[in-house]
């Protein structure tokens, strides 16, 4: 029984570990530079599993809650470690990722190693954000409602972005290979994670349809999106960045709406 109710944790745990190793499989093989020739061969390496391994570590956070309530194993230790490994898999991979698509774009340039090292960690702007999205959500009061974007959303938009770059998609590909539309979603995002605008939670609220009608609305909306975003496109993986545009939208016409806007 003790067992049973560790299942949570366990999951947390793996969460964590996914986080590691896409951390490991990001720096495979990642770059290799010629001084002598002051030539650049880029190379995104294994990025694309350290993407999936993100995708299948947020389907497990998602979960992890829920099977805590349902096993009623709900603790302290728990909500620490659901915040710890969530600052590792989506606070300091979609970081490192940001900072490695910001050399890519850097370097693609013909001044390349004009710039010093600190221009492509302006990514770790995501970190330091979701660090202080993480640490504010852990010290709100549930009453306070649910503000700024989550970071396991963030990581997911932002570990799509190496997908569609690999996929060749045109033009969204080579908009990515712009080191200034890669600086607007770092700041996009970073802002998002850490301002004071209420989400729409995805938890399920006791009072039947009536109290749940956002997350319902939501829900179509997204079906329809993603449907369309399916039909008009060859790449899935479009889905993700405009699903998370798509739940921001909706949360924000939900304020308006509630604040009588």
């Amino acid at each position: 029984m003790q067992l049973i109710r560790q299942i949570p944790n366990i999951l947390t745990l793996t969460n964590l570990f996914l986080g590691c190793l896409a951390i490991v499989y990001m720096f495979y093989d990642h770059m290799l530079i010629i001084d002598s020739q002051r030539t650049t061969y880029i190379d995104m390496g294994k990025l694309h599993i350290s993407a999936y391994l993100v995708m299948i570590a947020a389907v497990i956070d998602f979960l992890d809650g829920g099977v805590a309530r349902l096993l009623r194993a709900q603790s302290p230790l728990g909500k620490q470690l659901d915040s710890l490994a969530d600052m590792v898999t989506f606070g300091l991979v979609p970081g490192l990722t940001m900072y490695l698509l910001l050399a890519r774009g850097y370097y693609a340039s013909a001044d390349a190693f004009d710039y010093p090292i600190l221009y492509y960690s302006a990514g770790f702007l995501l970190t330091i954000c979701a660090a202080i999205r993480l640490g504010r959500f852990n010290n709100q009061e549930e009453s306070s409602g649910f503000k700024g974007l989550p970071s396991p959303a963030m990581a997911l938009f932002i570990m799509s972005l190496p997908l569609l770059i690999l996929q060749g998609s045109q033009p969204i590909g080579q908009w990515l290979d712009n080191k200034w539309v890669l600086l607007a979603i770092t700041l996009f995002m970073s802002f998002m994670m850490t301002s004071n605008t209420p989400m729409i939670s995805l938890k399920w609220q006791t009072g039947g349809t009536s109290s749940n009608k956002w997350i319902i609305g939501l829900v179509i909306m997204l079906v329809i999106t993603g449907t369309v975003i399916l039909l008009i496109s060859r790449n899935a993986f479009i889905l993700l960045p405009v699903l998370i545009i798509a739940y921001l939208i909706i949360s924000i016409i939900k304020n308006l709406v509630e604040n009588g806007i």
